[in-house]
């Protein structure tokens, strides 16, 4: 850990001083009816402070705009001068925001922030004690903290050759804390913590990434139509030589599961390892939770559990684990963790009979692990006479609590409708790989064959990644992936082929028409934009993995992010950056 001694430097009336925490006693300029005291020194310059090591450095920079406590305030003009003195927001809708947003705009503009109204009274804010502190659990993160004699909000904001980015708590503290991600590998960055009007700046290093950590290619990017955001995943790599007789790649890593969020420049921000036991088979899923993320589980070399369903907040620190019985070794949890919006859990447990037929029990559990809910699949749709091993092959489950609807799915079989409460089978839209005519729906237009991870709209429509075939289970001796969306008519169970991707559309080479095949993973999800965002999940030596968005209309890939040879993805989403947001010009 590094200290950073600050050095902080004040101007009133002209003069300079240098001293530890300083306020003004200069005229109140406030239009905000603020509180009593009201002081204004003149413009603030920023001195800088000691190094502290080759990661950090701190500067600081003190002095007075005007305060406000009031609502309904109009800005004040504040101190002002070449050193960057600004004006304080009246009203203050926060009890010490005002402040520090005009703050901000002096130190922007050169020099330190006026100190005043950060607390909702006249009083300035003083920091003391920055500390900005690498996070042991990734090497693109770090906390800042620092103390203030009065409470006030905490903000931090970071870039590189300038503030972009900030993260801010408005909670009223006097000691504060802020995790900062959202940082690429290998920069140095300037860091600014912001209480009321009060300021102190120094710089954080990012380390390199691990090598299972991969840096994306984006080879498209139409910025006015993508959907903003960041993407998340999960990473597999694989070592060059892991490989089946005959050349065929098979997603069984030496490293263990990962979790990776990307920026649109194909950058990973944020990232975390999880455990230690190694990734055999790929499908971890991933999701964005109220506290962070949640990680699928991931096989052992036995095919059991290996890594157990995990939640994890963004300093990397493990919030939630499964301690349900089918997550403990020898058992067989797969595929799929999610989390419900009454804050459960649910995981997919694989429950085999004497004879070896294997069929998934969907599991609802709480977060000290106790079960509250549970559907059995076999017990709703039977495998069928001659059925064999993983003859059904669960990965997703969708519950809707309000709506007392569950989608429970089976790669080989298909897609499973019934009720939350006392599950009852509602129809079982049927893939054509190996339903064994099970299936309720009707199809118009062709059926899909298998698929990974049904999207279930609103409109009544369910978009499906169709893997396009498995050599054990589909007799076909052509295998091609693609994406497809059904509007289902639940009252005829009638479902109309309404859209397909690639199908006729232009596609800028090849690899979508005639060489995508997904055989493990795979995702599609429609994005807020109406686009729809594909997981082409593919682990190859000649083919790269690829994130697409592409338009709902035209067909037309609009971001395109290609991650390294040997490197894959079970799934994606888009997702707003999280705690992070840009800096206001």
């Amino acid at each position: 850990m590094t200290l950073v001694r600050m050095r902080w430097t004040c101007v009133a009336n002209g003069l300079t001083a240098v001293l530890f925490g300083c306020t003004g006693a200069g005229p109140s300029t406030s239009h905000g009816g603020g509180g009593s005291g009201a002081g204004a020194t003149t413009g603030a310059s920023g001195a800088t402070g000691g190094s502290a090591g080759a990661a950090m450095m701190a500067t600081s920079g003190g002095g007075a705009g005007s305060d406000a406590g009031g609502q309904g305030g109009a800005p004040s003009a504040g101190a002002s001068s070449s050193n960057g003195g600004a004006a304080a927001l009246g009203g203050a809708a926060f009890g010490g925001m005002a402040g520090m947003s005009a703050g901000t705009s002096g130190m922007m503009s050169g020099g330190g922030a006026g100190a005043g109204g950060g607390t909702g009274g006249g009083a300035a804010v003083a920091i003391s004690g920055l500390m900005i502190e690498p996070n042991p659990n990734s090497v693109l993160s770090c906390t800042v903290s620092w103390t203030t004699d009065a409470a006030a909000s905490s903000t931090v904001q970071f870039g590189v050759g300038g503030y972009q980015w900030e993260i801010s708590d408005t909670a009223a503290v006097t000691e504060h804390k802020v995790l900062v991600i959202g940082m690429h590998a290998a920069q140095t960055y300037m860091v600014k913590a912001i209480s009321g009007a009060a300021s102190a700046e120094g710089t954080f290093t990012t380390g390199a990434l691990p090598k299972t950590i991969p840096v994306g290619s984006v080879k498209i990017h139409d910025q006015a139509r993508t959907q903003p955001g960041w993407t998340l995943m999960n990473i597999q790599m694989l070592d060059p030589g892991t490989m089946a007789s005959g050349g065929v790649v098979i997603p069984n890593s030496t490293h263990p599961p990962q979790a990776v969020i990307f920026d649109e420049e194909g950058q990973p921000v944020w990232y975390y390892v999880d455990g230690s036991v190694p990734d055999i088979g790929g499908a971890v899923s991933t999701m964005l939770t109220d506290k962070g993320v949640l990680i699928g589980p991931s096989w052992n070399s036995q095919q059991t559990n290996g890594t157990p369903p995990r939640e994890v907040d963004f300093a990397g620190n493990v919030v939630w684990e499964c301690k349900h019985a089918a997550c403990q070794p020898g058992k067989n949890v797969s595929h799929h963790a999610g989390k419900l919006s009454n804050g459960d859990y649910v995981i997919i447990e694989y429950i085999s009979t004497s004879d070896g037929v294997q069929s998934p029990v969907y599991r609802e559990i709480k977060a000290d692990s106790s079960e509250v809910w549970s559907l059995d699949w076999a017990k709703l749709v039977p495998p069928p006479s001659g059925s064999r091993t993983d003859w059904c092959h669960g990965n997703a489950i969708t519950i809707d609590i309000e709506k007392n609807e569950v989608y429970a799915n089976c790669r080989w079989v298909g897609l499973l409708k019934t009720s939350y409460q006392n599950p009852t089978k509602q129809w079982l839209m049927p893939a054509s790989c190996a339903s064994q005519g099970l299936g309720d729906i009707t199809y118009d237009g062709s059926q899909y064959t298998d698929s990974h991870d049904p999207e279930i709209h609103s409109d009544g429509s369910i978009l499906f990644f169709d893997n396009g075939g498995w050599n054990t289970r589909c007799m076909k001796s052509e295998y091609h992936t693609r994406v497809v969306e059904y509007q289902v008519d639940q009252t005829t169970k009638t479902a109309k082929l309404v859209w397909e991707w690639p199908g006729s559309f232009a596609v800028p080479d090849d690899f979508y028409t005639s060489k995508w095949y997904s055989p493990y993973w795979g995702d599609a999800d429609r994005l807020a934009n109406g686009n729809v965002l594909i997981a082409a999940g593919i682990l190859d030596t000649a083919e790269h993995g690829r994130i697409v968005e592409v338009t709902k209309a035209e067909g037309e890939i609009v971001w395109e992010l290609q991650l390294p040879l040997l490197y894959g993805a079970y799934r994606a989403d888009r997702i707003d950056p999280p705690l992070v947001h840009p800096v206001s010009p």
